[in-house]
């Protein structure tokens, strides 16, 4: 018995209705040990006993006056169920049904009166210990169920959160605005863009970024602390707000978040700007769903960085649904014939000859009619077709400058000027494309010079310099397009092999009324000359204007007064019947 001296701390009910009975088994349990005995003789008291301190063991009397040891065993089982202790029945005499009916009802062992001590002291001895096992491994379970529940609840938790800031994740916003979409009053949406965080990764790698990051969203969540925020990709937050009041604070109070972290914060040892756009949707139609509310939010973000927030509305849904059909009216406008080129002339300011083109892409849609240029380029350059454009454009305009090389169109210095978009640029084999094109229509590369704007060569100076340089090193001229207007720099125009600068027509149009615009084209003008560099005027329209540049030392110009953008062949006769620009 030494082994479960554990045991005789187990809470033991005597239950029978002969005093004596009772004061016999609790003199020998006492006697080994037992200490905490407890004898009832009215067998109406044992469940209100056990309610008070339910017991390890119950020894049960199973014939008794006024309620049955047969009947109390199946009450304290329906009761108490898996949590019911083992009985052990006591009986004089039982016979085979009865016995049958017990062990029916739960009781899990019998005693025989009279009493055998040996036999008494083992059969409690091994049902303590079997019922303790059994305790201890439902303890131990419960423990397990307990701290599989808890990770199971972290696990949960963190799949619902953005590791790096510790917001909810786009799962999680879904699921929060879905059921705030529920409750009656209105639901104000934003969808916040953090500007310049890939070029900063770029520069500066991923862990000062990530760290940047954290720093934004804390920022925020101190900012909209009645919103509730959350990540919705890398750069990207989302917030949402039931509409408790009028709608112009939750504008008010975006407008001041976005002025709060439009400015450079201290990563470190580094000073990191960053700017905020965003987009804003509101709820109020009977279709609206969480996922659709964020999209109009994001389609509302304005596409300029420093615009203060823009709220989805009719019109912009409109003007967004022409923009889809634009762009898949787009993906097929090749391989459907609908573009054509256009060629500008170029005039030499100082001899009144055309000296070359400027090759301008257009499109002509059978449904849509003419689409300009501004509408249709920057949606190509964003959704990446401005790579196919680019390769209709470099085929159609190398192979109408091969034409015009055979009929002894281009002489001397003619130059074709095509526009090369910035992905283009970030081709590894653009040079190579160029060429072979060159090479198959047999067209000399003299007579070739690819525009490129200033923020194209920045997106990827390195890339774009190398190309270039092919293609200089190959003899294909390379012009800087709106020179002024974006990313002047100095290096660039030492380090790249540039040979002609445009003057921007935003210059040009000034240039006769305002001595600003006239100092600054003289000021490029003075600086091509110092690099060697050949100087265009664009957007001529007026004499006077060419008149000015020709007197300032540019040495072509472009523009509405000498010629419109024209088809081939009129440009060919335009070469042939030159007119008389005198000015």
């Amino acid at each position: 018995m030494k082994s479960n001296e554990h045991l005789l701390d187990s809470h033991i009910m005597i239950v029978d209705d002969n005093p004596i009975n009772v004061e016999v088994l609790q003199v020998l349990l006492q006697a080994q040990g037992y200490a905490q005995l407890q004898g009832i003789c009215d067998p109406r008291q044992v469940e209100p006993a056990c309610k008070l301190q339910l017991p390890d063991l119950v020894l049960l009397d199973i014939q008794m006056p006024h309620l049955s040891g047969q009947v109390l065993l199946q009450r304290l089982r329906a009761h108490w169920g898996d949590r019911c202790p083992p009985i052990i029945v006591l009986t004089a005499h039982i016979d085979e049904s009865t016995r049958h009916q017990a062990l029916a009802a739960g009781a899990r062992d019998f005693i025989s009166k009279p009493f055998n001590h040996q036999e008494v002291l083992q059969r409690i001895s091994n049902i303590l210990a079997s019922h303790h096992s059994y305790k201890q491994r439902v303890s131990e379970a419960s423990a397990l169920e307990s701290l599989v529940a808890q990770r199971t609840a972290e696990i949960q938790r963190q799949a619902l959160r953005e590791p790096v800031t510790g917001l909810p994740n786009r799962r999680a916003v879904i699921a929060e605005l879905e059921q705030a979409l529920v409750a009656p009053a209105a639901v104000n949406v934003a969808f916040i863009a953090v500007d310049a965080i890939d070029d900063i990764a770029r520069l500066h790698g991923y862990p000062v970024t990530e760290q940047l990051i954290a720093l934004l969203g804390r920022i925020m969540g101190q900012r909209l602390q009645n919103a509730t925020l959350g990540c919705w990709g890398n750069a990207e937050f989302v917030c949402f707000q039931r509409e408790t009041h009028a709608f112009p604070p939750f504008i008010e109070t975006l407008q001041a978040l976005q002025q709060a972290l439009s400015r450079t914060f201290q990563v470190g040892d580094l000073r990191l700007g960053v700017t905020l756009r965003i987009g804003v949707s509101r709820s109020g139609h009977d279709s609206d769903y969480a996922e659709q509310l964020i999209r109009f939010a994001a389609l509302a973000l304005p596409e300029r960085t420093g615009e203060p927030p823009r709220l989805f509305d009719e019109d912009l849904e409109h003007a967004l649904q022409q923009r889809d059909r634009l762009h898949r009216a787009l993906r097929s406008a090749v391989s459907n014939q609908e573009l054509h080129l256009l060629y500008q002339p170029k005039i030499c300011l100082r001899e009144g000859r055309i000296v070359g083109a400027e090759a301008l892409l257009r499109w002509e849609h059978p449904e849509l009619g003419t689409i300009p240029p501004r509408d249709f380029i920057p949606l190509a350059e964003g959704s990446g077709e401005i790579l196919t454009l680019g390769r209709w454009v470099l085929e159609t305009a190398i192979s109408q400058a091969a034409a015009w090389q055979r009929a002894d169109l281009c002489q001397g210095d003619f130059t074709l000027a095509l526009n090369v978009s910035a992905r283009q640029l970030a081709l590894p084999d653009l040079a190579d494309e160029i060429t072979g094109l060159m090479q198959i229509h047999r067209l000399e590369s003299r007579f070739l010079e690819l525009e490129v704007t200033e923020s194209g060569l920045m997106d990827d100076i390195v890339q774009a310099g190398n190309q270039l340089q092919i293609l200089a090193q190959r003899g294909v001229s390379i012009a800087i397009d709106d020179f002024g207007t974006g990313y002047s720099s100095l290096a660039y125009l030492k380090n790249l092999p540039v040979h002609t600068l445009k003057i921007d027509r935003a210059f040009v149009d000034g240039i006769a009324q305002n001595s600003q615009d006239r100092n600054l084209a003289k000021t490029v003008i003075a600086m091509a000359r110092n690099f060697h560099c050949r100087t265009v005027g664009e957007g001529v329209e007026h004499p006077e204007q060419a008149r000015l540049l020709k007197e300032l030392g540019a040495d072509t110009a472009q523009g509405y007064w000498f010629a419109h953008p024209m088809p081939a062949e009129d440009f060919a006769r335009l070469c042939r019947e030159p007119p008389d620009w005198s000015f």
